[in-house]
């Protein structure tokens, strides 16, 4: 909170922005600026209810902005220019209005809730891993080898056909012994990649393999004793949140000249976090589960344990409808697929099992789309 500027929060009405909100409130002569981002015509990506009910509880400042599809499309040149690195994290779009909003009213400085999640295990993705490494990968990797390439064989065959990548990575991934955590969202796993890519380099070494099992033995140099979930956090912090979570904040709220501040980031929290064992960070299938406990009575329960949604851009069913044209040209015209790097039959085949709602695969267009156009842009030089 030190700053010569006014200084706010972006409340999405979850835990961490809300207890930002209360803790601030609690030190504050003057009220709270508060800022929040919902979505026209899709109601269900919006949190406004719960972002409005801590606004009334801390009688905040309180704003808002609403974004539609052509608000959101008006601005991907925008977006593709500010991020500078195909960032590929749809979120950048509501971050991006937000931050405006936060400017146009003369706040300077924000605080932002990135980093808790990761430090006390808030995704639902989290538990998932760590009940597929206990119940699974650790039985499965226990098996012989040949009967290990065997199941590999016989799932390839099988989910090749259904163009079920992700599950066949998995397999993969545990049939080869690679780590089964290789960060909290892949969107185009090296099963995609085979698939995708014509060119995948001379040695065809899994770049992204090497670099989580290089994360994973450092942190096992450093704490022998160290539990899976341990090591699934510390790749977050060596790679999602550097170089995706924070790497976006910043650069999209500076595109509005407005700072981003992580209070969860604070090293002493953080030194502190890392001491935690695992059952107080998940206890009884509840993630998060000391921060919550922690909270409790600062902000209301209702806020505490309602399920988590996450912030999130409506772009599958904005790239299924309104956008669908754009992506299709964009995606099939670019460099990208004329310099014969990327293969357009995997494209139109996602084009049309997203289109036709086979499959949402809007995250995995979206990634490919800003790659393209983020290609286009920077290296080719073309307008957008």
């Amino acid at each position: 909170m030190m700053s010569d500027v006014p200084f706010g929060v972006f409340l999405s009405g979850g835990i961490d922005s809300s207890t930002n909100v209360a803790l601030m409130a609690e030190l504050m002569d003057r009220p709270v600026d508060t800022f929040s981002v919902g979505f026209r015509h899709l109601e269900k990506y919006n949190e406004l209810d719960y972002a409005r009910q801590i606004a009334r509880e801390f009688k905040t400042n309180h704003h808002e902005v609403l974004v539609d599809q052509q608000m959101a499309f008006d601005f991907l040149p925008k977006l593709i220019h500010h991020q500078d690195e195909p960032l590929a994290d749809p979120v950048c779009i509501p971050l991006y209005f937000v931050s405006k909003l936060a400017r146009d009213n003369g706040t300077i400085v924000v605080q932002v809730g990135e980093g808790s999640d990761e430090q006390f295990s808030g995704y639902a993705s989290y538990l998932r891993e760590l009940q597929l490494y206990r119940r699974l990968w650790k039985p499965y990797q226990a098996l012989p080898a040949f009967l290990k390439s065997a199941v590999f064989r016989i799932a390839a065959a099988l989910l090749e056909r259904q163009h079920k990548y992700l599950q066949l990575d998995y397999i993969r991934k545990a049939t080869e012994g690679d780590e089964l955590f290789w960060g909290g969202v892949n969107i185009l796993t090296e099963t995609h990649k085979k698939f995708l890519l014509n060119d995948r380099g001379s040695d065809g070494s899994h770049h992204a393999q090497e670099l989580a099992k290089r994360w994973h033995e450092e942190l096992l140099r450093r704490d022998p004793r160290a539990d899976y979930l341990k090591r699934m956090i510390y790749l977050e912090f060596k790679n999602r949140l550097p170089e995706l979570l924070l790497m976006r904040v910043d650069k999209v709220s500076m595109a509005t000249s407005v700072e981003a501040r992580v209070p969860f980031l604070d090293h002493r929290i953080v030194e502190y976090s890392m001491t935690i064992p695992t059952s107080f960070k998940i206890k009884n299938g509840e993630p998060k589960y000391i921060l919550k406990k922690a909270v409790e009575g600062i902000i209301p329960n209702n806020i505490i344990y309602r399920k988590k949604q996450g912030f999130a851009a409506p772009v599958s069913e904005w790239l299924r409808s309104e956008w669908s044209g754009f992506m299709e040209d964009r995606l099939l015209n670019s460099s990208l697929v004329q310099r014969h790097h990327f293969r357009p039959d995997f494209i139109k085949r996602s084009l049309e099992n997203h289109r036709q709602g086979r499959r949402d695969e809007g995250m995995q267009l979206w990634s490919l789309l800003n790659l393209t156009l983020w290609y286009d842009h920077w290296i080719e030089g073309k307008v957008l």
